[in-house]
């Protein structure tokens, strides 16, 4: 089981996030260059995954490092990212910075949350990349 959050857990409801956080088994995965994230990245969304359930969409803007993030309940933050080996770091408006390294475990793509340069339990699996933009806001309760 694996558990990260993209930002601070205080932007979600506590009941979006899918079960406690658990260690994380990413012995053997390898880091993805910088050259391969933003090829895959640029101009794309990506989805994210907890624990096989949805978690956020991440939406990196063409030729850029400004970045939105849309989370399960339709809120979004902007930001911008910038890398330094290993690291991706994240900077969301009004939050402290977010680091993670980007890494293959076989089929998989980690998103490996770093505090001080070392890994954390905190895991996310990326599961796909398309050309949809997301859309940001809370749905209309009816």
């Amino acid at each position: 089981m694996r558990l990260s959050p993209l930002f601070p857990l205080a932007f979600l409801p506590l009941a979006a996030l899918p079960g406690p956080a658990l260690s994380a088994e990413t012995a053997g995965a390898k880091d993805i260059p910088v050259e391969e994230w933003v090829a895959m990245a640029d101009g794309h969304t990506l989805t994210y995954e907890i624990n096989g359930i949805f978690f956020a969409l991440e939406h990196y803007y063409p030729h850029s490092n400004r970045v939105t993030l849309q989370a399960n309940d339709g809120r979004c933050l902007q930001g911008t990212w910038n890398y330094e080996a290993p690291h991706y770091c994240f900077y969301w408006e009004g939050q402290p910075p977010a680091c993670f390294r980007h890494a293959r475990l076989g089929k998989e793509i980690l998103i490996i949350e770093t505090q001080d340069g070392h890994d954390t339990a905190m895991t996310q699996e990326m599961t796909n990349v398309s050309d949809t933009p997301v859309t940001c806001g809370v749905p209309p309760i009816s």
